[in-house]
């Protein structure tokens, strides 16, 4: 069962990816690179590692896939 520090924390880097995405493409790179960086690197509980690997890389998809649909081609 995950608690709700767990949750919370997994939040962090939904809004991190959110507020790269609003950014432009370059910091929404950056973020993806940081923060799985930071997955590596603090987490060692394997299974923990694993949810936050997926929060951070489903985040970043469907931001980038929101990002794309409100600019128009020759922005993105």
């Amino acid at each position: 069962m995950i608690s709700l520090a767990v949750l919370v924390y997994q939040l962090l880097f939904v809004g991190v990816i959110y507020v790269a995405s609003r950014l432009g493409t370059v910091p929404l790179h950056i973020a993806l690179v940081a923060c799985l960086l930071w997955t590596v690197t603090h987490l060692f509980f394997v299974p923990l590692a694993v949810v936050q690997t997926l929060v951070i890389v489903g985040s970043y998809l469907y931001f980038k896939k929101r990002r794309q649909q409100r600019l128009p081609r020759s922005m993105t």
